[in-house]
């Protein structure tokens, strides 16, 4: 199928049925059909909505318009012609970039963020004698060959999916592969992505040389408040191809989780309320976060001095603290259940605006106590978000 978006015309794939729908945006240098391993593991519970770029597989090539925006844009143009009401995205590598700043505009519907080996927010620096071999790199079979053994992969492809990558590379318009390396890998959007309010699952692989699992701890992780990493053992870059089944593994757990988390408002185990609590948070939604704790909680605030009880007491604190549009991440540690109370500690990030435009984040490990209530479902008693600590740790992102 094909759709026509705000300045160009898209090819679109789909498959499988269900409420819930996955859009696929893929690397830059491949096409739709690069997520068919993953999709057909997936399309069985799951609608799946897989792109081509424009200027890449049978998509319309535009002289111009090849920015991450560009991109964007006609990724939120597809959603919307297709009337998608619940979906994630899953964006890999370039397809991750464009991902972030679409999730950056909090589209209706969106639910959460797979971002497969991300090009990070963050501009990336490459030499000048780097960058025109990036730019050559698919230029002809022998090219893509090279990069495809010693660059993108860690393991063989089959002879199909070799043949595939090679076909789709070369098919390229030249717009399109001259873009990415001269200019939209240099887009700097991390102002943009401190904007995102939903989930962010984060699938590295271990071996991947192109976006390095360290690269992404120091680039991504701190800038997404709700964002976690998973990494994909003896993986490279192309994890769509190398390890299909793994990767289509990781997202179902994923969007299991967040089908879980919307199906029903109470909480049968302590790990599911600070899943629960982000959420709220990164919303604004101060009933939601109220919801998740008992009439006559306790919470020390994160200034450390500060300790207030009851609901109306937590209502006021956190109605100031939202006005700035924080971003948290609750990260669960450990947790330890007797009966109906169970401590939990988890670690936290909570990313911050700054009025110059710049980003702080402070962070922290909790210590939790939860209490289960008649209807099996456990809230908040004790919150105490500095743990032993005086106070939250700050730092610039």
């Amino acid at each position: 199928m094909d759709i026509l978006t705000r300045s160009t015309r898209i090819h679109v794939e789909e498959q499988g049925d269900g409420k819930m729908a996955l859009v696929f945006l893929h690397y830059w240098g491949g096409s739709s059909r690069s997520w068919d391993g993953v999709v057909g593991e997936l399309s069985n519970r799951y609608r799946t909505i897989t792109t081509d770029h424009r200027g890449w597989g049978d998509s319309d090539a535009p002289e111009h318009g090849y920015t991450i925006a560009d991109l964007a844009n006609d990724a939120q143009d597809v959603i919307e012609a297709l009337n998608l009401r619940r979906y994630v995205l899953v964006g890999h590598s370039m397809g991750g970039k464009v991902a972030q700043l679409l999730a950056s505009r909090r589209p209706n519907g969106l639910e959460g963020v797979v971002l497969v080996a991300p090009s990070p927010p963050s501009p990336m620096v490459l030499s000048d004698e780097q960058r025109a071999a990036m730019a050559a790199a698919y230029d002809s079979r022998e090219s893509i060959s090279w990069v495809l053994d010693n660059v993108l992969t860690a393991n063989l492809l089959t002879p199909a999916d070799r043949e595939q990558v090679i076909v789709d590379s070369l098919r390229g318009a030249p717009q399109a592969k001259a873009a990415w390396p001269n200019a939209a890998m240099l887009e700097d959007i991390t102002g943009d992505v401190v904007s995102i309010n939903v989930p962010v699952m984060v699938i590295a692989g271990e071996l991947d040389q192109v976006d390095r699992v360290e690269t992404l701890q120091k680039e991504l992780l701190p800038r997404i408040a709700a964002a976690r990493l998973h990494v994909l053992p003896g993986t490279g870059h192309l994890s769509p191809l190398e390890a299909p089944f793994a990767l289509a593994t990781g997202i179902r757990a994923f969007v299991g989780e967040l089908e879980s988390q919307s199906n029903t408002s109470t909480r049968n185990t302590p790990e599911q309320v600070p899943a629960a609590f982000d959420a709220a948070f990164n919303n604004g939604d101060i009933d939601s976060l109220l919801g998740l704790f008992s009439d006559n909680a306790t919470m020390r605030m994160a200034d450390g001095e500060t300790v207030v009880s009851g609901l109306e007491e937590l209502r006021r604190q956190f109605s100031g603290l939202l006005k700035s549009g924080p971003r948290i991440r609750n990260q669960v540690v450990f947790s330890l259940v007797s009966d109906d109370i169970a401590l939990v500690l988890l670690d936290w990030t909570v990313t911050v605006t700054l009025p110059d435009g710049d980003h702080a984040s402070s962070r922290g490990t909790a210590t939790q106590v939860m209490t289960r209530g008649d209807d099996g479902g456990w809230k908040l008693r004790i919150s105490n978000p500095l743990g032993t600590a005086r106070a939250a740790e700050v730092a610039s992102v």
